[in-house]
């Protein structure tokens, strides 16, 4: 079973650095010649930012790539951060580069699947439910990516840029101690909120996304009280 599974990792590793490097070229293609081929590059309006923000996606997919074939193999909260990073890397990537998006899509969705085989279901259920608030901050940070990709004008595709990349970075380090880190990440995404106030939506995502990040923090430690005095347990030390 331990070698099925290492094999499994090598495989989703080879699948997620195949489709990262076709991104990577789709990428270069949307920012080269995207506007010249509206019919597979998505007739988008910012060809440019999108293919910037396709190739740093999908950079991004090839280090988690990396990240499987590791040695030690990477613990279960990194796979399924690594599972769950494929499949939004392969839905927000499918909005910015149209049809070239195709062949880099399936493989870095397969990635995400032979990943979830690798260490399980349970164990996927498991990593979730324990981190489930990290992870819908960073699910609210994919949101923000996917507006970012169709708004207008340029500045405003930034400033949404900077702020899904900063609420997916807020997730990452939503930790004891680190609610100082996570509250200046999420504060970066209020000029995306203020340019876009009139759609109400963003600067709520804004509002949510500051109320998780806390609570996020506070939920990573576990206290105990004894004789009045909260004492900090470690999660993984069973006491």
């Amino acid at each position: 079973m331990i070698g099925t599974r290492s094999q499994l990792r090598v495989i989703a590793g080879r699948l997620g650095a195949s489709g990262a490097g076709v991104g990577i070229a789709a990428g270069i293609t949307q920012v080269t010649i995207g506007g010249r081929i509206p019919n597979w590059s998505g007739n988008k309006a910012h060809p440019v930012a999108l293919g910037l923000l396709t190739v740093a996606l999908s950079v991004s997919a090839l280090v988690a790539a990396r990240t499987l074939r590791t040695a030690p193999p990477p613990g279960n909260e990194t796979l399924t951060a690594i599972t769950l990073w494929f499949a939004v890397v392969a839905f927000v990537c499918s909005t910015t580069v149209g049809r070239l998006w195709a062949i880099p899509g399936v493989l870095v969705l397969a990635a995400a699947g032979v990943t979830l085989v690798a260490f399980g279901w349970h164990h996927f259920l498991a990593v979730v439910a324990k981190n489930w608030r990290r992870g819908l901050l960073g699910v609210l940070g994919a949101l923000e990516l996917l507006m970012a990709v169709s708004a207008a004008p340029a500045m405003t595709v930034a400033a949404g840029l900077v702020a899904g990349g900063a609420l997916i970075a807020a997730a990452v380090l939503t930790k004891p101690g680190r609610q100082t880190r996570v509250s200046l990440l999420v504060a970066a995404s209020l000029p995306f909120a203020i340019l876009t106030w009139w759609t109400i939506v963003t600067p709520l995502l804004t509002v949510v996304a500051f109320a998780i990040g806390v609570a996020a923090t506070r939920s990573s430690r576990i206290a105990r009280t004894e004789g009045g005095i909260a004492v900090p347990v470690d999660v993984h030390s069973g006491g």
